[in-house]
């Protein structure tokens, strides 16, 4: 299963990002969905990824969540959840690059610091 987080707005974005957001589910800032690993799904989160973090979830991680929002979580599921304690890193450049956005692998680090 992996997760996708939107760290950033889409105001100004294109309307087939736009588009991508709401098939999503993802409508606004620290939302979190739950997604099927599949090429289809890692296809659409390429098209937003200058506006997401997006990885793998551990089952441990899923289950805290759980815990937190008092809730059973599915595929396709949205939560929202806070702001990360200590901030974002730099929410304009990727992961690879010592910022927020793009492809982390493992999600459950930023996860932890928004419950």
């Amino acid at each position: 299963m992996i997760a996708a987080v939107k760290v950033r707005g889409d105001i100004d974005a294109e309307r087939k990002v736009s588009e991508t957001f709401d098939n999503l589910n993802l409508e606004s800032k620290n939302q979190l969905v739950l997604l099927e690993d599949n090429d289809p799904m890692r296809g659409m989160l390429k098209k937003v990824k200058d506006y997401v973090a997006y990885g793998e979830l551990s089952e441990d991680t899923v289950e805290a969540l759980e815990q937190k929002k008092d809730v059973e979580l599915e595929e396709g599921d949205v939560v929202s959840l806070s702001p990360p304690s200590g901030g974002y890193r730099s929410t304009k450049k990727n992961f690879s690059e010592g910022g927020a956005l793009g492809d982390r692998k493992n999600l459950d680090k930023l996860v932890k610091k928004m419950m």
